[in-house]
């Protein structure tokens, strides 16, 4: 059994965008992070909210 966790891929993909900045957007410290990995870290926190995860 594997422990790695599969999500639908426009999921997945907006994980891969924010990863690298994911400390930072977690602890608020937004300055350098590209719009771009703010925008894919709401869109998954909202799809992980309505999964209730």
């Amino acid at each position: 059994m594997s422990a790695y966790i599969q999500y639908p891929e426009e999921i997945q993909k907006c994980i891969d965008i924010y990863d690298p900045y994911a400390i930072q957007i977690y602890e608020g410290k937004l300055e350098g992070v590209p719009q771009e990995a703010i925008d894919a870290y709401n869109k998954a926190k909202k799809w992980f909210w309505e999964q209730k995860q």
